[in-house]
């Protein structure tokens, strides 16, 4: 089951952050508190995000069964991915 979490982690944080954002939204509508949220619940994912990929990436470099780099390599790729996809979401609070 750890293994799990750990190979999906970034998917994970995703999803974490696609609901609290729309959770601020529908609860705050279109106010400076919404932005604010949506803007702190960005950077706390954004972190968990690259802490993910740095260390499935560490993982990788430093494996040495197969198994293991794989597991290492889709847990930094996961990571890579939510990264964007949370960037991506987050922008239109950042942004004005």
């Amino acid at each position: 089951m750890r293994t799990w979490a750990y190979l999906l982690g970034g998917l994970i944080v995703w999803t974490v952050h696609f609901f609290a954002v729309y959770v601020a939204a529908s609860i705050f509508l279109t106010s400076t508190t919404a932005r604010v949220v949506t803007a702190l619940v960005t950077f706390v994912c954004l972190a968990a995000a690259t802490t993910l990929t740095l260390r499935g990436w560490a993982g990788r470099v430093g494996a040495t069964d197969p198994e293991r780099r794989w597991i290492h390599t889709i847990a930094a790729l996961s990571g890579a991915t939510a990264f964007l996809a949370i960037a991506w979401q987050g922008l239109p609070a950042l942004l004005i």
